[in-house]
């Protein structure tokens, strides 16, 4: 079963990069010399990285690179110990980033959609906007979608869509976050 969720987690990687190959081509911004691999150098991300991940509570980046100069896609892996449904119902909305979830292991609820009460901008200084969010709104959740998941599962966040992950966790979960940062407001690692 591990294996053929690591397996999955590549090929959506390689799907993303061969999406963006195609794109950057279509928008002429290829350079001529073919032979050239369009995004530069293979990222590797050995699993005892995402291992040492998974011993710590939160997001935390794994990678975040800088595809043929035209957007940053990051690999995160979100860590979440058994807890009950959060009732502060904090969530956010990113302006620019659009977001893909895999659940690796785990059981729980993601909020999603609807829309934030009284939102207001994070600071983009902060070091979650630099390495976690990117630019974003947060406030109260509200009219949203309460998602269960399990392991092999797969939501996708487009852009300015309220959530809240990690809402409620019924067995402890890992989940392989694949972000698109098309104005590359993350940090690259």
């Amino acid at each position: 079963m591990r294996i053929r969720s690591w397996t999955f987690v590549v090929l959506v990687l390689i799907v993303a990069i061969t999406l963006s190959s195609a794109e950057a081509q279509n928008k002429g911004q290829l350079q001529a010399d073919k032979s050239k691999a369009a995004g530069g150098k293979l990222t590797f991300i050995p699993h005892a990285d995402l291992e040492a991940l998974m011993k710590t509570n939160g997001d935390h980046p794994a990678r975040v690179v800088d595809i043929a100069k035209s957007y940053n896609l990051g690999a995160y892996l979100l860590h979440f110990d058994p807890r009950p449904a959060n009732t502060n119902l904090g969530g956010w909305a990113h302006n620019d980033i659009t977001e893909l979830y895999y659940v690796i292991r785990g059981t729980g609820t993601f909020l999603i959609g609807g829309e934030l009460e009284n939102p207001t901008k994070d600071d983009p200084a902060s070091e979650s906007v630099k390495t976690v969010r990117g630019p974003s709104v947060s406030g109260k959740i509200k009219g949203y979608t309460a998602q269960k998941y399990v392991a092999g599962d797969i939501m996708i966040i487009p852009v300015g869509v309220p959530h809240l992950p990690g809402y409620e966790v019924t067995e402890k979960t890992d989940i392989v976050r694949v972000v698109i940062d098309p104005d590359k407001a993350l940090n690259l690692k």
